[in-house]
């Protein structure tokens, strides 16, 4: 293999003189001379590729010509990034040949410039093959490349029709233009030009339309890719056979789309081609013996080859899930119809299931956190984290409203508290764990309500004075330790103080959130949460210790906690102080609280809701392991008056009752549901466990451990909620259902399949026209589901 830059042009004079003495010696020696009748008018072929792979400083390409009487020469030609030649003339009968050439590039050579490598081949008859080329990089980097999807080569097309390319390009130094150009019958060049920022691939159609005076005649179309260097290179060429529309004796192909689940109303696609073009487009959903149950269609005018449409059926089914079949169909300009099929011809009816249910995706994309019905708009509004603001969706017709903006990745909501019998003010709070405040969101406001405050929650900071023994010399050694937690919120809940009784207006709103945790925080407690609560009337606030306390063996880690106010938001503040002194005279004694340090924080995503009627909260301590504590908080129990600082809050769960609760568990938390007056909470893991707000354990629900959430029937009260149809709790499924349960008996009642499995939080709520409706987010959006309000339970 001749490693050259330039060709030496010596050898190519020397070959030609050669090969003209031969023909001069045949004439004159009387042999028979071919009459032109008779002369050879075959082009030779040749084609051309990227060689094996080889050093950086050379590029390699194998070059193959066949010729059906004998070659004569074989020409390579490199343009772009380096410019070289090569000859190579034939001095005796050679009817094919395989060269491999290596190029030598020069050191000023910039790396990744596109070098385009072309040859032709000539015969001894002065038959000119066409034109190979293949795309190469200095570098042997990979060059851009453009092809052509579909249709694939030697599809019929039909004059006057137009004609559907699919066509991708990549580059390494991006994308600028992608095209084609078309030869042969007529010739055409479009393209489509992008600007910054540019990408390193992409794929597009275009629609391409035949002219009616080609006919009976074959196009080349070529594509073409421009990268941000303004290096164009050519793709592989791709033949089509234009036909007469009259003479094209096509059928349609038609393929269908469509989920295995369905809903009522749900997307089904049909993509149908055929050269002549496409006039009826559509689909048959029929029961499994073959009755129609719904069909639709669209018209065109047959201009296009390809026509794709989604349809938003309508299946008239009421029991769920039901088997039906869904086919396409179509019919081409010529009035041909055909439906869907397999590969083997077979005709293709996808068996699909219906079920209950409506999906909405979100109209932004994103992810939802939380969610919140509000009767009095019959509106569910959703916590978007990635889009900074509340979905906003209207139950009434199932379409998103406007998105309202809210602080830096939105995550917990609650209602403002009206009164004991659960009425929601026009206010809604939203807790922005991207940052260290809560939004106050007026209903009112706008067309779908507005941000009107921020409010800062404050920084608290946690102390541990320990004592230890010395091990030499038994002394007690104290030391103040700081432990700075991150104050954003997470997972927010509303509460109220107001006596118990039924219609009891609210007064002080007391908000209790968990915190979203850091890496930042200090060591023992890298990405741990805590709970607190911050009273936004008074501007105060609370750090849950009460589960902690009590002593670690051999030590004693004695609690301080101080609040510092943001933006002159309240004061700062002892809120829990190391040493008080209570009494005084010989009587007077200290008083510290005392704590086991490793249980004062929470592991990642403390799951938080409050009661319907806004007097409890349930806490469920998230994490991947199992062993997960459970809390609850009683708003109405206020503090332990016993130090003349109160501090301990009587609201917030026993240390006992948080441990018993872990040895009649030991689940791995995945959510947390409370009934409306909180007499019984429910957390969700591997089962779903119920228990009262004294943490003590009711009963097992056996459902199946998913990433979705659950929620009780918004009239379920007390322990055994009357009347019967309201004592239910919905719980989410790895499976694409929701499962009902009966949280007196505990034995599950239905199972309400539906498209997608729930990934997010579960709502029941009742509307105000009295229908009974779940609302879970799934990987596909929102979906609502409409059920009947007379469940039927398992026991008296």
């Amino acid at each position: 293999m001749p490693t050259f830059f330039s060709a030496p042009r010596s050898r190519i004079r020397a070959g030609l003189a050669a090969l003209v003495a031969a023909v001069t010696l045949g004439a004159c020696s009387g042999d028979e001379v071919i009459d032109p009748p008779f002369a050879d008018t075959v082009k030779p072929r040749v084609t051309i590729a990227k060689g094996l792979p080889v050093a950086d400083t050379l590029l390699s390409v194998t070059i193959n010509a066949a010729d059906n009487i004998g070659l004569k020469r074989v020409r390579l030609l490199l343009s772009g990034g380096i410019t070289a030649s090569y000859d190579t003339v034939m001095t005796s009968a050679v009817t094919s040949l395989t060269l491999a050439v290596n190029v030598k590039v020069p050191a000023n050579a910039p790396i990744g410039a596109t070098v385009s490598a072309r040859t032709v081949a000539t015969d001894g008859a002065g038959n000119l093959s066409d034109t190979a080329v293949v795309a190469m990089t200095v570098g042997n980097l990979e060059p851009p490349q453009a092809v052509i999807t579909s249709p694939v080569a030697n599809s019929p097309v039909v004059s006057g029709k137009a004609l559907v390319l699919s066509l991708s390009a990549k580059a390494r130094y991006k994308v600028r233009t992608v095209g084609y150009q078309i030869s042969g019958a007529y010739n055409f060049a479009d393209s489509l030009s992008y600007q910054s920022p540019l990408k390193d691939s992409l794929a597009i159609l275009d629609t391409l339309t035949i002219p009616d005076s080609v006919r009976g005649a074959t196009i080349s179309v070529t594509p073409f890719v421009t990268d941000s260097l303004n290096q164009r290179v050519l793709g592989s060429a791709v033949a089509y056979a234009v036909q007469s529309p009259a003479n094209a004796n096509t059928i349609p192909v038609v393929r269908t789309g469509v989920s295995g689940r369905v809903e009522i109303s749900d997307t089904v696609f049909v993509e149908a081609t055929d050269p002549v073009g496409i006039s009826v487009i559509g689909y048959e959903v029929r029961t499994l013996t073959g009755q129609l149950l719904v069909a639709d269609s669209v018209t065109s005018t047959g201009a296009f080859s390809t026509l794709v449409r989604t349809f938003r059926s309508r299946v008239p089914v009421t029991v769920f899930p039901t088997a039906v079949t869904v086919a396409g169909f179509a019919r081409n300009a010529n009035g041909r119809r055909d439906v869907a099929r397999f590969g083997s011809g077979a005709v293709r009816a996808d068996t699909v299931q219906v079920v209950a249910g409506y999906t909405n995706p979100l109209p932004g994309g994103g992810q939802i956190a939380d969610a919140l019905y509000v009767p009095r708009t019959d509106r569910l509004y959703l916590s978007n984290i990635e889009r900074n603001w509340l979905e906003v969706y209207n139950l009434a017709d199932s379409t998103f409203r406007a998105p309202i903006a809210v602080g830096s990745r939105p995550w917990g909501i609650a209602a403002w508290p009206r009164n004991r019998d659960g009425v929601m003010g026009d206010t809604l709070l939203v807790a922005n764990s991207g940052g260290t405040n809560v939004s106050y969101v007026n209903l009112n406001a706008g067309t779908t309500g507005r941000e009107v405050y921020r409010y800062p929650l404050p920084n608290i900071m946690v102390y541990s004075i320990t004592s230890t023994r010395a091990a030499n010399t038994d002394q007690i050694i104290t030391q103040r330790t700081v432990y700075d937690f991150s104050d954003r919120p997470q997972y927010i809940a509303a509460t109220c103080v107001a006596a118990v009784n039924p219609g009891t207006p609210c007064g002080d709103v007391v908000a209790v959130y968990s915190t979203t945790p850091t890496p930042g925080q200090t060591t023992p407690f890298p990405n741990q949460g805590t709970i607190r609560w911050e009273n936004l009337h008074k501007k105060s606030s609370h750090f849950f210790f009460e589960q902690a306390i009590g002593q670690t063996a051999n030590r004693a880690d004695t609690l301080e906690i101080e609040r510092f106010a943001a933006n002159g938001v309240g004061a700062d503040s002892i809120l829990v102080p190391a040493r008080q002194t209570v009494g005084s005279g010989p009587g007077a004694y200290n008083y510290s609280i005392v704590v086991r340090l490793d249980q004062l924080a929470f592991r990642d995503t403390t799951f938080v809701r409050n009661s319907g009627n806004f007097r409890r909260a349930v806490f469920g301590e998230g994490g991947p392991v199992l062993g997960s504590r459970a809390l609850t908080y009683d708003v109405t129990r206020g503090f332990d008056s016993t130090p003349p600082l109160p501090v301990i809050d009587r609201g917030v769960s026993r240390p006992v009752e948080v441990s018993d609760f872990i040895a009649n568990t030991f689940a791995r938390v995945q959510g947390v549901g409370i009934n409306f007056d909180g007499e019984l909470n429910a957390v969700k893991g591997d089962s779903t466990y119920l228990f009262d707000n004294g943490l003590r354990l009711q009963g097992i629900l056996q459902s199946r451990p998913s990433g979705g959430g659950l929620d009780f029937h918004p009239l379920n009260t007390g322990a055994n909620s009357t009347p019967l149809r309201t004592r239910l709790a919905f719980v989410a499924s790895s499976e694409p259902v929701i499962d009902v349960f009966d949280t007196y008996c505990y034995r599950k009642i239905a199972t309400i399949p539906i498209r997608d499995p729930i990934i997010g939080p579960v709502r029941a709520t009742v509307r105000p026209n009295g229908q009974l409706v779940l609302v879970g987010a799934t990987v596909r959006g929102v979906t609502l589901v409409a059920l009947p309000d007379n469940f039927t339970t398992t026991c008296q």
